[in-house]
């Protein structure tokens, strides 16, 4: 034996016996608390197995917990849990085939029974891709492809939203069913005699929901399914090239028809623009010619006056504004002593015209 072994011994030797004793007891005592205490959160329950068998009831309460020292404590979420299945590809009963990827929540209800027939959530979901995956298939299969992809007849109304896009204060009401077709040759969703449905995508979902979960309870696992969504659904390349040739040839003639609305209703108002102008111009047209009837009237009495005043003055008057109209500006005219127009200023220096027999407005 060496020297640090000795010395080991030696100040082993001074510890007093009671103390090692008691520091061994504080610490078996810790353990055993240890071991005999478990937590349980607000969102979990606990299941306590004794060599493996499930003993009582889980423990759903939050807090502190007491067991035996030799159980064993399984901690389970009792919240709603999340499953996502891989997208699958199925045949709707008029032979259409899609692509649909669905979604659900579950919990677990019975967490004992939960324990002993899958005991992993991560088992839950591998039990679930199955349960839900044929309940999809068998259920689509029991519909046809309209009544998986729609919720209500909506589309049969499609023409009243193309009303209401359009401008009431220019356009009048259009007939939209007879330019808007689409699905008019998909039939209604069937309806009971109190207006519910018997079929669409909302019942479809509930009948996949209801087979899972008769399944489920048939395999007694102890999981609640609480709900399956459609996250996606689409057509097969083949299906989508004739929807998008049938959605183009609609929108095209929607389209074209209210064009055609459009431009026949440009054509009504440009006639009744027309309307209005041909009755402004013709009105305007009669003022003028009874304005020019008055005026000619107005003429007529003023060279009637100035004739009986002074017939040979009026004659002379008529005869020059008679030449000044067909001689114009800057002529000359040549005339000889047998001319009329020499012998008219022949006459009117041999004249005697009284000016004050003459109108008033030659005068000036």
């Amino acid at each position: 034996m060496n020297g640090d072994s000795k010395r080991f011994l030696q100040k082993s030797g001074n510890t007093p016996v009671p103390l090692v004793a008691g520091l061994v007891l504080v610490a078996a005592l810790v353990l055993l608390a240890i071991s005999s205490l478990f937590i349980v959160n607000e969102w979990e329950q606990a299941v306590v197995t004794r060599f493996g068998e499930v003993i009582d009831e889980p423990v759903t309460d939050a807090g502190l917990h007491f067991k035996m020292p030799y159980y064993r404590v399984q901690i389970y979420d009792k919240r709603l849990l999340r499953w996502d299945g891989l997208p699958t590809s199925t045949i709707t009963r008029d032979r259409k085939r899609v692509q649909i990827d669905v979604t659900a929540r579950w919990r677990i209800e019975e967490a004992r029974r939960f324990r002993e027939a899958i005991n992993l959530e991560t088992e839950a979901d591998r039990r679930l891709n199955s349960i839900i995956d044929s309940a999809v298939r068998n259920q689509i299969g029991q519909f046809n492809l309209y009544e998986v992809i729609r919720s209500s007849n909506r589309i049969m109304e499609v023409g009243d939203e193309y009303e209401l896009a359009l401008d009431e204060a220019e356009m009048e009401e259009m007939d939209m069913d007879e330019i808007a077709t689409l699905g008019a040759e998909v039939e209604e969703l069937e309806r009971d005699a109190d207006g519910n449905y018997l079929a669409g995508r909302p019942v479809v979902l509930e009948h996949i929901l209801q087979a899972a979960r008769d399944t489920l309870e048939d395999m007694d696992l102890g999981i609640h399914l609480q709900d399956i969504l459609i996250k996606q659904l689409n057509y097969t390349t083949e299906i989508e090239e004739t929807v998008y040739a049938q959605m183009n040839a609609e929108l095209n003639k929607i389209s074209a028809g209210i064009r055609s609305h459009g431009q026949r209703r440009a054509e009504e108002r440009l006639g009744e623009m027309e309307r209005e102008l041909a009755t402004i111009s013709s009105r305007a047209q009669e003022r003028a010619q009874r304005i020019h009837g008055q005026a000619e009237a107005e003429a007529t009495r003023t060279y009637a006056d100035a004739y009986n005043r002074d017939p040979h003055f009026y004659q002379f008057l008529r005869t020059l504004e008679a030449y000044e109209s067909i001689l114009g500006d800057n002529s000359t005219l040549v005339i000889g002593t047998d001319s009329p127009l020499y012998q008219l200023f022949k006459d009117l220096a041999t004249m005697e015209v009284d000016v004050e027999d003459l109108p008033v407005s030659n005068q000036n």
